[in-house]
């Protein structure tokens, strides 16, 4: 069977964070946008695209919300952004997109601008809860063709513990002839040392793609030996017989939406069917402390969706909160549940998996969503 996921997959590398409080918040950014823009090979006109889009973000920032929030984080030729705010929201969000309109008494061409920069863009917008942007910006030499491919939607969040300049948690997508293997992992306390044991979790995965979670957890054990060790969540989705496995050792919190009954591979059920399942982990440390496995099977429908987060991430969330939320790309969804449930006192991730509905990849590490879905 060919491969339909191809290297569209994205991992999970931590994004740079910047808080959003006043003017020379927006001088910073622009300067952190030009190290990002050179990191991702960019030209001197894609720079400039860059430093355009982060200037107006920023600023809509402070004019609306007048506090905020910029992830960013430079790729293989492109730059990725979100800008995030608990302000007033979009009442209208297709008025804001067009050029004139304003709330602030100005030009009205900020949102209107980034959108017309974006390779990317999406928007989420909730009144009195504030808003969320996500860009994606390609170097115009890279740029690759859009292409319609299928397989799973991914988006995700990762950001390390204020203070740290790594990040403890560590996320990765890895492809298969059958489909894919998602791992998340959270490496013991923050900083080099639970670098250093997430990212031996991604070799892990990166050598035994297309192997049960089961099998993947104990070698991720033999691995982690010599480090503080992780917590772990392990997924393994295959797309020919539209299932999906989970087996989590730790404090990775994970929910699956839509996907029917979670069955132990001794065929239990867990509970009466409902819409929302929490996934079971078992106790212990991967690498000091794991005390055997289990593995969850649920149905892969049209509709299913898994979020997975590290504890930097509260539990408390329910997307029946965000109407209209389960509907927007992946991507968006995990910097919303980031926004409102990061703990902002440890290193913090969130995960999300969507069954794929056509959507569209335009650059080979990161989702891509159409903007008319905005």
């Amino acid at each position: 069977m060919e491969n339909t996921l191809g290297a569209a997959l994205p991992s999970g590398g931590a994004y740079c964070s910047l808080e959003i409080a006043d003017a020379s918040a927006v001088a910073f950014a622009r300067r952190t946008s030009a190290e990002a823009a050179r990191k991702a090979g960019f030209g001197e006109v894609d720079a400039g695209r860059l430093a355009i889009v982060i200037t107006e973000a920023t600023t809509n920032i402070l004019k609306h919300a007048r506090h905020g929030e910029v992830l960013m984080r430079p790729l293989d030729g492109a730059v990725e952004l979100i800008a995030m705010d608990r302000g007033p929201g979009i009442h209208d969000v297709r008025a804001a997109l067009t050029d004139g309109h304003s709330t602030a008494g100005t030009a009205g061409t900020g949102l209107g601008a980034i959108r017309r920069l974006a390779d990317q863009f999406a928007l989420y917008s909730q009144p009195s809860a504030g808003t969320v942007v996500r860009v994606l910006l390609c170097d115009a030499r890279k740029r690759p063709t859009r292409a319609m491919l299928s397989g799973p939607e991914i988006g995700g969040i990762c950001v390390p513990c204020p203070g740290q300049q790594v990040c403890g948690d560590a996320w990765h997508a890895q492809p298969d002839p059958r489909g894919m293997t998602l791992a998340l992992a959270d490496g013991l306390g923050h900083g080099a040392d639970a670098h250093l044991a997430a990212y031996g979790v991604v070799e892990v995965v990166q050598r035994g793609a297309g192997i049960s979670p089961a099998r993947l957890m104990a070698q991720a054990d033999a691995a982690l030996r010599c480090t503080r060790g992780a917590a772990i969540a392990l997924v393994r989705l295959d797309m020919v017989n539209a299932c999906v496995t989970f087996c989590g050792t730790g404090n990775i919190s994970a929910v699956a939406h839509g996907t029917g009954h979670p069955r132990s591979k001794a065929g239990d059920r867990a509970g009466v069917p409902r819409e929302r399942y929490q996934l079971m982990s078992r106790n212990g440390i991967v690498g000091h402390t794991m005390r055997g496995t289990q593995e969850f099977e649920m149905a892969w429908n049209a509709d299913a969706m898994l979020v997975l987060h590290s504890d930097g991430v509260g539990t408390r969330w329910d997307l029946s909160d965000y109407p209209g939320l389960s509907r927007q790309p992946a991507a968006i969804i995990a910097a919303v549940l980031y926004r409102d449930f990061s703990r902002r006192r440890d290193d913090a991730t969130v995960v999300v998996v969507k069954a794929s509905t056509g959507a569209q990849f335009s650059h080979d590490d990161t989702f891509a969503t159409d903007p008319a879905r905005a």
